[in-house]
């Protein structure tokens, strides 16, 4: 009997084996293609639609698109073979799909235009696209995108504007007169296109993909020298390197200020504690590439959106938030953060607590007059220059001279000979980093500021306290998050030094002599 079910086992046993060969065999058939073996495209378009009416029965299609617009280039037609004109004479973003058209509609048109022009150019002994089902509908397809955003930035605004002669309304529609069938332009309240065309067509407006495509690229079709007409030319980042940069572009203007005193909504300024915070607008637009680093979908003051207790229309951020979230890159102090990330300031800002603001913080950049008092001086304001005088009332709580030359580290020298660390050639160095960075000089002040890089959580002054008056020689188990003396130092240094990139001190002994007995 136990023999029987040895063989029983066994069998089972031998079965398991086949089935998992046979799986692991299918499972290598069926794996995507290697990377290696696949195409990037910044072109790739999927068809997708008639998931709109439920669940697929085969795989949608990667449709390399700049393919296909240059094998029919050379068949002399064009765009308006796939993409015919619409009663406003625009082309149809929709592969002549309609709206009301139902699933069998819309496969009809995708089978019928797209094998029977296939088979039409193999006839003429060209190589063309395939004609059977499962060459188009792949589960591992050949292709993979590398699509990326293209952004409007300042440069391209530039020559956008020069070469259609200043004549902003080209893009820049303000209203849409329904009279006269026609966009209104409004000088001096241009906007982004995102401020009306969202990522979804909304009601009477379109999305900002087919606005984008039918603008952009509806010019450049009509003109003879104009931008890319492929989607590489955008979406590709190797051909966007075609694209000519200009240097420092002139200003764009659209009557906005110079300068600027933010303060609360006028309906919350009696609320409003802090004074205002007088801000560079006009300096604030040569560091930034476009508008929408703070304007992030519309060219309306910060205040219209958001407020001391939020707005619907800002998505109930409140404006404290919307000024100081370290998470958006849209907020002063979160944009001001990516420049920490820099080697010449990583060195103690990637040391430092994050979100723990230092004493003098908030005088720094809310030092203009008090909300209350606002309307009646804000006319006596005109540029940052009226507050130099409090910009530097940050000094040193020592003198100079009192800055010593080296500092010896002998409080673990029991296997070595005490660290001699050139403490003034340190300060000096961090400095001369301060000095060639404008927003780092504005924000830093002094000094004592940088010696809050290595002294944190202590007073600064001639005599800062040692670092083993917080940090234990011994690890205490009763505080995991603050490491011992030993730890403390060599987090410090070298944390600063690897964040730096500095090649030097390259082992222990850079620091630290062996004692001879």
């Amino acid at each position: 009997m136990r023999d029987r079910f040895t063989k029983i086992e066994n069998l089972i046993s031998l079965i398991i084996l086949v089935s998992s060969l046979f799986s692991l065999l299918y499972f290598i058939g069926c794996s995507q293609v290697d990377s290696s073996e696949k195409e990037g495209r910044s072109d790739l378009v999927t068809i997708d639609y008639l998931s709109a009416f439920g669940k697929l029965d085969r795989p949608p299609v990667e449709f390399p698109h700049d393919l296909h617009t240059k094998t029919l280039a050379k068949m002399g037609k064009d765009c308006q073979t796939c993409h015919p004109p619409l009663e406003n004479g625009r082309l149809s973003l929709e592969f002549g799909r309609k709206a009301d058209y139902g699933y069998d509609s819309v496969m009809a048109i995708y089978h019928n235009k797209c094998i029977s022009c296939h088979k039409e150019i193999k006839a003429s002994g060209e190589k063309a696209g395939p004609t059977i089902c499962g060459d188009c509908h792949q589960k591992r397809p050949k292709y993979f995108s590398t699509w990326t955003e293209i952004g409007f930035d300042k440069s391209l605004h530039f020559r956008h504007i020069k070469a259609n002669e200043k004549d902003c309304g080209l893009c820049h529609h303000k209203d849409f007169d329904k009279q006269t069938r026609k966009f209104v332009y409004v000088k001096g309240e241009e906007t982004t296109c995102r401020e009306c065309h969202k990522t979804e067509a909304q009601a009477d407006t379109i999305s900002l993909s087919s606005a984008v495509h039918w603008e952009c690229l509806g010019c450049h079709l009509k003109k003879e020298k104009a931008g890319p007409r492929d989607c590489a030319g955008c979406h590709s980042e190797d051909r966007r390197k075609d694209i000519k940069v200009i240097e420092n572009p002139p200003r764009l203007k659209r009557n906005q200020p110079d300068f600027v005193l933010l303060s609360a909504p006028d309906s919350e300024l009696t609320r409003s504690k802090l004074n205002t915070v007088p801000f560079p607008h006009k300096e604030h637009e040569q560091f930034n590439p476009t508008c929408r680093v703070c304007h992030h979908e519309s060219m309306k003051k910060c205040v219209d959106c958001h407020s001391l207790e939020g707005k619907p229309t800002g998505n109930g951020t409140t404006l404290q938030d919307a000024m100081h979230s370290m998470k958006s890159n849209h907020s002063c102090i979160g944009c001001h953060n990516v420049d920490k990330s820099d080697t010449t300031c990583a060195g103690c800002h990637s040391l430092m607590e994050e979100g723990k603001p230092s004493e003098h913080s908030c005088n720094i950049c809310h030092i203009g007059p008090p909300p209350n008092k606002l309307s009646k001086v804000v006319v006596k304001y005109k540029s940052m220059k009226q507050f130099k005088s409090k910009l530097g009332n940050t000094k040193l709580s020592f003198k100079r001279s009192d800055v010593p030359d080296s500092v010896i580290i002998k409080t673990l020298s029991d296997n070595y000979e005490p660290a001699v660390m050139p403490h003034r050639k340190i300060v000096e160095k961090l400095m001369g980093y301060i000095r060639d960075s404008k927003i780092a000089t504005h924000f830093h002040g002094s000094e004592d500021v940088v010696c809050q890089g290595c002294h944190h959580y202590s007073p600064i002054g001639e005599n800062p306290p040692l670092c083993e008056s917080c940090h234990n020689k011994p690890f205490d188990e009763l505080q995991i998050f603050k490491p011992g003396l030993k730890g403390a130092f060599h987090r410090q240094c070298i944390g600063c030094h690897q964040n730096m990139n500095l090649e030097k001190p390259a082992d222990c002994k850079k620091c630290h002599k062996e004692k001879v007995n």
